[in-house]
């Protein structure tokens, strides 16, 4: 590591570290929860042997996580604190139910099979992720690193009515803290191998009576990359970060509440642009060699610049009958990415790819107060998306030729929905809802441009004869909740939901991909067992879906490199089940496990008299992927974590505790041919509490340092993106 980044890492430990002990010295007061509000359900117990109660807010109201009929992972702060849970890309090793994979700096997220698996620029995913009530439009915004974290809720199936915003497959809320009462701070700094040096910072304090406010810090600085590359002679697969958030929270009224939220993010990542190539021969479809390696062989020093930063602003006006809610926020986004694409020492495919885009979103709510016999709640959404490409592409795939592909892309959204509650009697609760969502594409520029790049002479000039498309649909709920006892219940929905055609701003002369629609048929069972000791939550599920949107890569006619394209697969089935389930099997000891099994698979996608093409390399060449898995949708999932606590009488505590992670086998395209093994990723930590306000903690992630792909392409030669090797380190921590 040379001077400039010892200098930096030092610097951002110091900055850290001045900022435990600056707050260390000022007098400790315990945080003061703030009280419930009419509606916020309370725990029951006090009992601290069993489970504490879960809040959750997935339906836009703070309702206890047993009676929300939807299937949903609800993780703490301190579960992904404890089970070595960094960021967004790491949540799929606490739900079984969800993947994830990578198309150089965006983050794409599967729930069940139901995914999208395009990174282009404008491209909207099959999981909606939203940040505080904010929709995450950009798949470059859905990898969030935390910090100041209350809760993640990852909600499973289609959710078309309250969050209508592409939550096809469901959706992720990242719920952050509010500032505190009283003065409070927490932080840490850590060092781990790959000489990276970490820091977090969060505090928080009232102004007055009426107002707090507080600011969350994070950083890294990763001295050593995770590959080696020969070709570039030094390591690669790195990143570093930084980013702030803020929020503001004033209560001028007793019936009135003002959140203003802030937000940058700073990043400059070579992890997911430095790819291992693979051996794969097209002509047959054989895979071959190392599926998955750290190290590159690129002639390109890549990397991706990535610059966010957003403001929001959210009221809350008790009217007595209803509570009104507006939520405006706009954000920026700024990214700059060189990237070998095959990864050879052959400068065979590259590209230099700058986007930005721009955000504004507003969303207007109006929900009862009271939820007994009838609840209900009306909204609207607007989103405005403006999204710019400029891509130059290049290399010996290009035989001789240079492409520029330049975009814009604009989208209008506009959405109405109600939903409705009723208790038939005290323990039968149905519940209906439908939305209207209205989708107008622009597309003001797109064309892609062949030159020769010796003399730069224009041979082609392709655009799109379509300037703009407008997509409307109408998605809708039922549910049906049984309460067998007040701790037990079982439900039944039905949920239609919609993803958005659009362009496809990396190929913007290629016809825009159609709407993919979903019906979702899922019943369930949740309950909380032997005094609180065992919360069990059970779904089975079945969706059919229509135009289900996939990428492909295929040569193109012209024999002059690939067509990497968005197309609709006709029809697509799954059939799956859901189990989680968390004990407290004595006061010291708490285990949590979940499994998912499933089966997607292409139902019709291609072939003789199906009428659809299905473009790509596909077995016997018959261009038929009927019957094939889907991308990221592995048959049998299953986590297990547990901690393990042992006080002292000293008052001290020592915290062990681990997690298992395991996937079956699954493939990254429809041909089924680009596939991943079965894999485990094991994580361990333990913690030494030495008093309420300091803590020191030894951890371990992948710690059989498991070599695994969290992305593979046929883009000729084919490539591969592993996931994270083995890290440890110590943090040190301060709570006051």
């Amino acid at each position: 590591m040379n001077i400039w980044m010892h200098a930096r890492a030092r610097g951002l430990c110091g900055v850290s570290l001045a900022a435990l002990l600056s707050a260390a010295s000022v007098s400790a007061a315990a945080q003061v929860a703030a009280p419930a509000t009419p509606q916020t359900p309370q725990a029951q117990s006090a009992d601290t042997s069993g489970l504490q109660e879960i809040v959750v807010t997935a339906q836009h109201r703070e309702e206890l996580l047993r009676d929300v009929p939807i299937a949903i992972n609800a993780i703490g702060a301190d579960q992904l604190k404890s089970g070595g849970i960094s960021d967004t890309t790491a949540l799929v090793q606490a739900v079984p139910s969800l993947n994830f994979t990578r198309s150089g700096p965006s983050g794409i997220f599967a729930i069940r099979g139901v995914v999208t698996p395009n990174g282009a620029a404008g491209e909207e995913g099959s999981t909606a992720v939203y940040v505080d009530d904010v929709y995450m439009p950009d798949l470059t915004s859905t990898i969030n690193q935390f910090n100041n974290i209350q809760r993640i809720e990852v909600l499973n199936g289609p959710q078309g009515t309250l969050f209508g915003r592409n939550a096809a497959g469901g959706l992720i809320r990242v719920i952050t803290r509010d500032p505190a009462d009283t003065l409070k701070f927490d932080g840490q700094v850590g060092v781990g191998n790959y000489d990276t040096y970490t820091g977090q910072a969060y505090v928080s304090a009232p102004l007055g009576d009426k107002a707090g406010v507080d600011l969350a810090f994070t950083g890294q600085n990763q001295g050593k990359g995770f590959g080696y590359d020969p070709t570039l002679g030094h390591r690669v697969r790195y990143q570093d970060f930084w980013g702030l958030r803020s929020k503001l929270v004033v209560k001028p009224t007793d019936n009135l509440k003002v959140t203003i939220a802030g937000d940058y993010y700073h990043s400059d990542d070579t992890s997911a642009t430095f790819v291992f190539p693979l051996n794969y021969v097209t002509t047959t479809g054989v895979l071959t060699g190392p599926t998955a390696s750290q190290d590159s062989f690129s002639e390109y020093p890549n990397i991706s610049r990535i610059r966010i930063w957003g403001v929001s602003a959210k009221a809350e006006l008790n009217l007595d009958f209803a509570t009104l809610t507006s939520i405006s926020a706009y954000r920026r986004l700024k990214l700059h990415s060189a990237f070998d694409v095959e990864g050879t020492a052959l400068d065979n495919y590259h590209l230099f790819y700058d986007t930005g885009n721009k955000t504004f979103q507003q969303e207007l709510r109006l929900t009862s107060n009271s939820t007994t016999p009838l609840s209900w709640q009306v909204g609207g959404f607007y989103l405005h998306l403006n999204t710019t490409v400029d891509q130059t592409q290049g290399g010996a795939i290009l035989r001789g030729t240079a492409s520029h592909i330049v975009a814009n892309g604009v989208t209008d959204s506009l959405s109405g929905f109600g939903e409705v509650t009723y208790a038939i009697t005290p323990t039968t609760h149905l519940t209906g809802g439908v939305r209207y969502t209205s989708d107008h594409r622009k597309l003001p520029v797109g064309y892609v441009d062949t030159t020769l790049a010796a003399s730069g002479t224009l041979l082609s000039h392709a655009t799109n004869p379509l300037e703009s498309v407008t997509y409307n649909n109408v998605t809708y709920r039922g549910a049906l909740r049984q309460d067998i006892t007040d701790k037990i219940n079982v439900y039944a929905t039905i949920n239609k939901g919609f993803k958005s055609g659009e362009f496809n701003l990396q190929a913007p002369n290629l016809p825009p991909v159609k709407p993919e629609t979903i019906m979702a048929y899922e019943g369930g069972l949740k309950a909380d067992l032997f005094d609180r000791h065992l919360r069990l939550s059970l779904a089975g599920f079945h969706y059919d879906i229509s135009n289900f949107q996939v990428r492909t890569t295929y040569p193109n006619p012209n024999g002059v490199g690939v067509i990497t394209g968005l197309y609709n697969a006709a029809k697509v089935k799954v059939d799956g089940a859901d189990i989680n389930a968390e004990a407290a099997l004595t006061e010291q000891f708490h285990v949590s496990t979940g499994a998912s099994w499933l089966n997607s698979r292409f139902s019709q996608f291609g072939g003789p008299g199906t009428g659809v093409i299905a473009p790509g390399y596909y077995p016997g060449g018959t261009g038929n992927a009927t019957g094939h898995q889907t991308p990221l949708a592995p048959h049998f999932t299953l986590n297990v974590g547990g901690t393990y606590t042992i006080p002292f009488a000293s008052g001290s505590e020592l915290r062990l505790t681990a997690n298992v992670s395991h996937k079956s086998g699954f493939y990254f395209e429809p041909d089924n041919v680009l596939h991943q093994p079965a894999y485990e990723i094991v994580n361990g930590s333990i913690l030494f509490k030495a008093t309420s306000h300091y803590s020191v903690e030894l951890y371990m992630r992948n710690i059989a340092n498991k070599l695994y792909n969290v992305q593979m392409n046929t883009a000729a030669p084919a490539y591969a993106l592993a996931g994270l090797p083995r890290q440890f380190g110590v943090n040190f921590k301060i709570d006051y």
